[in-house]
């Protein structure tokens, strides 16, 4: 009778321990089940939040575009009204010109000064033009198998007398190579000629302008314009290729600040890209135009 007590006991409290392990178990279940609510509720939550940022992100990005285009439009429109008049004082402007006998010496220079200034505004706003067209994906380009000897070479040609006017030595070591690329002929001329024309704007008196090419992995063409400028700081290289971001390198040189982004931007629907290297203030900067070379 009392060893069956006492199972009756021992088994009691195996019961009453076990009951209370249960309700433990209960208990961090019930714990367990209200934080995996909370979790649930703070998910929803999360979730509706998220999908109200992505609808005003959506909002911005469509506010963007039309911004975008409305500024493409507007540019594009007011370059076109510029550009008639402007050509009509050019033109106006060179036959002054060839008036040789009609007009003073002061005469003369005035309009020399003129035309200066207009060619300046009627580049202005071909660029302007430009960057109109690249925004909004309008910018037609003709890929072909371009001959780089020519096309260097009618550079070198327009950019001749401004770099024999600040006495620049250049040193071409392309020309001859033979090298031909994938390429639009008048836009990757267009991005060339910006490139040897800042190497100009930027250099010092007496300084150089070398042009130098490098094989790529045996199939594109790495073309660099290396100037002896006071180089470009780390702060100027990430500004470079802003639009309308001009770098207070210099007061005198004209310009607003996007040549370089329409050069870039050229180049890369060529499947190209651009570049920059400046090591240290001093030392110049290097501009670098990479190309697919041709098969043929």
């Amino acid at each position: 009778m009392n060893d069956s007590l006492k199972e009756a006991l021992e088994r009691i409290k195996e019961i009453e321990l076990e009951n209370n392990l249960l309700r433990e178990e209960n208990r961090q279940a019930k714990r367990i089940h209200v934080m995996w609510q909370d979790s649930l509720l703070k998910l929803k939550e999360a979730q509706k939040e998220l999908k109200l940022n992505e609808l005003k992100l959506i909002d911005a990005r469509n506010r963007a575009e039309e911004a975008s285009q409305a500024k493409s439009e507007f540019l594009s429109r007011m370059s076109h009204e510029l550009r008639t008049p402007m050509n009509a004082i050019l033109g106006f402007g060179q036959i002054l010109e060839m008036d040789v006998d009609g007009l003073s010496e002061i005469q003369r220079e005035n309009v020399k000064e003129i035309l200066i200034a207009g060619r300046h505004l009627l580049e202005l706003i071909n660029d302007m033009l430009d960057m109109s067209r690249i925004e909004s994906g309008k910018m037609e380009i003709s890929m072909e198998e371009v001959k780089l000897d020519d096309l260097l070479q009618q550079c070198l040609v327009l950019i001749g007398p401004a770099a024999k006017e600040r006495r620049l030595e250049i040193v071409d070591h392309i020309s001859g190579k033979g090298h031909t690329v994938r390429a639009d002929y008048t836009r990757l001329k267009q991005a060339l000629l910006n490139l040897l024309s800042n190497a100009v704007k930027y250099n010092r008196e007496q300084g150089r302008i070398i042009l130098d090419s490098e094989t790529m992995d045996n199939q594109r063409l790495r073309i660099r314009v290396t100037d002896t400028g006071r180089g470009l700081t780390e702060e100027e290289r990430d500004r470079l290729f802003i639009p309308f971001e001009r770098l207070n390198i210099s007061s005198n040189v004209e310009g607003v600040g996007i040549g370089l982004v329409i050069s870039r931007r050229l180049v890369e629907l060529m499947g190209g890209t651009v570049g920059v290297e400046s090591s240290a203030l001093g030392e110049g900067s290097t501009f670098w135009v990479e190309l697919a070379l041709s098969t043929r």
